[in-house]
């Protein structure tokens, strides 16, 4: 039962990670949304720029200005963790995969730490929502 739980909380921080990282195929293909000249602009795979990142974030959780300030080098450095570990093709797919979802882990844990109550509260459910939006999408069930 533990097993189970921790599986899927892997896997939901892991699938809100992809969510905040790489954005839907529909975001992609309307570039007029988005960063733009402060540095939001698309870099293939490697999905939504941490500014858009953290848009999303302070819209869905009703940032602070000092959270935003906080949790703004926190996406930075995801992002640019990201970048490498795509970069790096000497690592096997499960092993880049395991990477990703420990940064995502760490990154998730360190935003967590910045939160109300109330505003963990909405992120578990935002993960929750799109961990059930990626198993819908890639017709599996992680149990």
């Amino acid at each position: 039962m533990l097993k189970r739980y921790l599986s899927r909380m892997a896997v939901a921080t892991m699938v809100l990670g992809l969510a905040l990282a790489g954005a839907p195929a529909h975001a992609q293909a309307q570039p007029g949304q988005g960063g733009g000249p402060q540095g939001g602009e698309r870099r293939g795979r490697m999905g939504m720029s941490p500014e858009e990142q953290l848009e999303r974030l302070s819209k869905a959780l009703n940032l602070t200005d000092d959270q935003e300030g906080q949790i703004k080098p926190i996406l930075a450095e995801r992002h640019e963790r990201m970048g490498k570990l795509r970069a790096d093709e000497s690592l096997a797919q499960e092993d880049r995969r395991a990477k990703m979802r420990e940064i995502f882990e760490e990154s998730n844990k360190k935003i967590r730490d910045i939160l109300n109550e109330d505003q963990k509260k909405k992120f578990g459910e935002m993960q929750e929502r799109q961990r059930e939006h990626m198993e819908g999408r890639s017709g599996t069930k992680n149990n």
